[in-house]
């Protein structure tokens, strides 16, 4: 291993280029601009925003400071700087005159600085990509956020797949070794796996009634037997095997279950859970009643030994339902059926027959596995020789690195590996595992384990047909290309626009293309962020797992359902519709969906619950847990949909005290006005807040609400006032106003969309050289009412798209 651990990192030695700052003085005419109106906030005494002005570069070529001096362009050009509160202000003459000067500088040197990049860059995988390309490459399910599998990945600002960010560490060769070699035994194990089907009645787990069967065979009801599972617990041993271990590998199972939903209750709510590999494997809502059982069927990956799964009905029970009197996990046939439970187990229904409480009702299980697809069978075709031919093992071993490696290879990479399968039969080892350390050494490269576009010696800005194939790919699969895809880049076919527009269709029309509509928007809206700082379980007892969960699928889905739709972008900021679960139905007070899963529903009004700004999900991820948060509100909003990151906020800031308890009762907006009287707050506040008082309605977790609730103080709950004023002037008595503003700036937040997607989609922050192929993206998306869709293929379709 120790000589794959060397080849390995040196595989992912990288040259980086390094460049002097030639300082060159800034006109005349606009230094004494700084100085006037820039230097007292953003200079040596005073770094507002800890931003400072006189320590940027002037060499504009150099491209040092570029994207920081594009941020004083924008901030300027927008009014923002210098702030409205200074005694001395510009004209709009002078203002003018220096942000041209600046944007010419900065457009003088792109040339400059594009010819200064390196000449081939380096992309790691995040862990995500790397499952999903693992699955595509060889039909082999990798679960890379299991625990001690793969580091989880850094982001910025949410985006989980920039270059800059996914760096390499000593951990992460250990891990790729690993999962190398894994992922190859599974496709090529050296013995076929043991096969299982196991049909598991609900006797035959729940062990402490197998005594029992006699009894239960004699009043003729055994092959009737169900298992009760009262709310907030569980049934255990629901592994597929008897307790003798299993085969690693992907499993089906299917599973007939029913539930009882008292009026006014959350219906039970199964799980299926494994404390091993720490991870949720199936769950869903159980609708069905009890004469009407439903089968769930549902596919998981599993690794070799004792898995233990517990089915689990995770919705709250009484405060007693643990003392005696609960009937647990005894089996019964039907509620009302004296037969059903021992005379001191407690009533299950009223005396109409109504269910108590919300009960799921088990059947039976069955497993089956390991299962093999003929389509993921197929995608080893022609890579592993049945016998040490030279030719063979070479044409097979080629064919697996091209795919690997997403390229032609060339007979000098090839022969590395070559020698490695050579070397191990040398010293004794069978050809099968030879072979397979062939595999492991291009299977653990950098040329799959980062995307490379460039030519190492070469300047090269425009993307070959290969590297466009791995771009696209990568982008709406998050994954490798497909055979078509290579086919196109071999034939350098795929470069012209009207092929790749075709591919484009091709490629969204896909399954996988549900990896993007549910990735982008996860990154683009930071949803990871839903549930880092738990709600207080005495302030919120009805937030759950479950509830936190659907908050994101909520907001997934709905990007999905747009994108699918090929809506305007203004539909993610208002709608008259949202996607709605029976869990998530009920937080918000809404008529629950006739069916479990996410359902597209309409809305009125006066559900304030349209778009996803609305979304309970964005709602808590800017709350801390206790209250909401207006600041951290307005700031997402700011960043998200607009595209400006606010500044930090000033060191040594006191936080919003908690309300005293001898004083009235204030809301969170009072106390923000008195704390943000310091004249060093006031500018920022004035553009952040309102933004995020406009949602002031919603509580912590997302619940509308016509009254702020206060923990301390004196009276009673003070009324919520959700009105602003934007720093344009416009006003907005609630959300329903404000959303209606940002509607009016469709442009705006096209362009922050395209930015978004290009950030993502090339895996690099955009500059200010890009900003004028954005702003064709957006000029073109235009004619089509700025539809999702439709901007997603003037991205794929632009320069910006097809250049490094």
């Amino acid at each position: 291993m120790n000589f794959f651990r060397l080849l390995f990192l040196i595989s992912f030695l990288t040259v980086s280029l390094t460049a002097e700052d030639k300082a060159d003085p800034v006109a005349d005419a606009v230094e004494p601009f700084f100085k006037e109106h820039c230097i007292r906030c953003h200079g040596e005494d005073k770094q507002k925003g800890d931003f400072r002005i006189d320590t940027l570069s002037r060499d504009f070529q150099s491209g040092r400071d570029t994207d920081l001096w594009f941020e004083v362009v924008t901030r300027m050009g927008a009014g923002e700087m210098p702030p409205d509160d200074e005694e001395v202000l510009p004209s709009p003459e002078e203002s003018d005159f220096v942000v041209g000067w600046l944007t010419d500088r900065i457009r003088e040197g792109e040339a400059v600085r594009l010819a200064k990049r390196a000449p081939v860059e380096h992309y790691r995988l995040s862990r995500e990509e790397y499952s999903n390309t693992i699955y595509d490459l060889l039909g082999v399910e990798y679960d890379t956020r299991a625990p001690g599998a793969f580091s989880e990945d850094p982001e910025w600002h949410g985006i989980e797949r920039l270059g800059s960010e996914l760096s390499l560490s000593p951990s992460h060769v250990e891990k790729y070794l690993k999962a190398a070699s894994a992922v190859i035994d599974r496709a090529f194990p050296d013995k076929e796996p043991r096969k299982l089907e196991t049909h598991r009645t609900a006797l035959e787990i729940d062990w402490h009634n197998r005594a029992k069967v006699k009894e239960l065979t004699e009043i003729g009801v055994a092959e009737h037997v169900r298992t009760l599972i009262w709310a907030d617990h569980k049934l255990s041993y629901l592994r597929p095997h008897g307790g003798h271990g299993h085969s690693p590998g992907l499993y089906r199972a299917r599973i007939k279950v029913s539930g009882l939903t008292p009026e006014g209750s959350r219906p039970p709510h199964m799980t299926l859970y494994s404390k091993k590999l720490d991870r949720m494997i199936f769950e869903t809502d159980v609708l069905a009643p009890e004469d009407e059982p439903v089968i769930f069927e549902f596919e998981t990956y599993l690794p070799d030994g004792q898995v233990d799964i517990s089915i689990n009905n995770e919705v709250p029970g009484p405060s007693n339902s643990g003392r005696s009197g609960r009937p647990g996990d005894f089996v019964f046939t039907t509620l009302d059926d004296p037969k059903a439970r021992a005379p001191w187990q407690r009533k299950m229904t009223d005396d109409e027959g109504k269910p108590l409480y919300p009960f799921l009702i088990f059947d039976w299980i069955e497993w089956e596995g390991p299962i093999s697809k003929p389509e993921d069978l197929k995608k080893r075709e022609g890579i592993f020789p049945a016998e040490n031919d030279p030719q063979k093992v070479k044409a097979a071993l080629r064919t697996f690195a091209e795919r690997a490696w997403r390229r032609p290879v060339t007979d000098s990479e090839l022969g590395r590996y070559l020698a490695i399968i050579n070397q191990q039969i040398e010293s004794g080892a069978e050809f099968r595992q030879a072979y397979k350390a062939g595999m492991l050494g291009l299977l653990a490269s950098k040329n799959f384990n980062y995307l490379v576009e460039g030519t190492a010696g070469g300047k090269r800005q425009e993307l070959n047909g290969f590297e466009l194939a791995s771009r696209l790919s990568y982008f709406l699969w998050g994954s490798m290309p497909d055979a078509a895809l290579f086919e196109l880049a071999r034939t350098g076919e795929l470069n012209q626009p009207e092929v790749l527009s075709a591919e484009f269709d091709r490629i969204i029309a896909d399954p996988k293309i549900q990896r993007f509509t549910e990735s982008f928007p996860h990154q683009w809206l930071q949803l990871q962020k839903v549930g880092m700082f738990p709600p207080d379980e005495k302030l919120y007892p009805d937030y759950d797992k479950w509830l936190e969960q659907s908050m994101v699928l909520e907001t997934t889905k709905y990007f999905e359902q747009v994108f699918k739709e090929n809506s305007p972008i203004g539909e993610l900021i208002d709608s008259s519709w949202t996607m709605l679960n029976p869990r998530l139905a009920d937080h918000y007070g809404l008529p629950a969906p006739k069916q479990a899963g996410f359902q597209k529903v309409s809305l009125k009004p006066e559900d304030k619950r349209g778009g996803i700004l609305t979304h309970g999900s964005i709602l808590s991820l800017t709350s801390d847990g206790t209250r909401h948060r207006p600041v951290h509100r307005g700031i997402w909003v700011s960043e998200v949909i607009f595209g400006k990151t606010p500044p930090p906020p000033p060191p040594n800031v006191d936080a919003i005290a908690p309300n005293p308890i001898d004083e009235p009762k204030a809301t969170i907006r009072q106390k923000l006005a008195a704390h943000i009287a310091d004249s060093s707050c006031a500018s920022c506040h004035a553009r952040i807040d309102p933004l995020g008082l406009a949602f002031d309605n919603y509580d912590a977790i997302g619940r509308w609400r016509t009254e702020e609730i206060v923990q301390k103080g004196t009276g009673a709950n003070p009324p919520v006032d959700a009105s602003g004023t934007l720093p344009d002037g416009k006003s907005f008595a609630d959300v329903d106003e404000f959303k209606q503003l940002l509607a009016g700036r469709e442009k705006e937040f096209a362009h922050t969309l395209v930015e978004k997607l290009a950030t993502y989609a090339l895996r690099r922050r955009m500059a200010f050289d890009d900003a004028a192929e954005m702003k064709a993206i957006v000029e073109k998306a235009k004619k089509d009412d700025y539809r999702l869709r439709s901007l997603v293929r003037e991205l794929v379709m632009s320069e910006l798209f097809l250049k490094r």
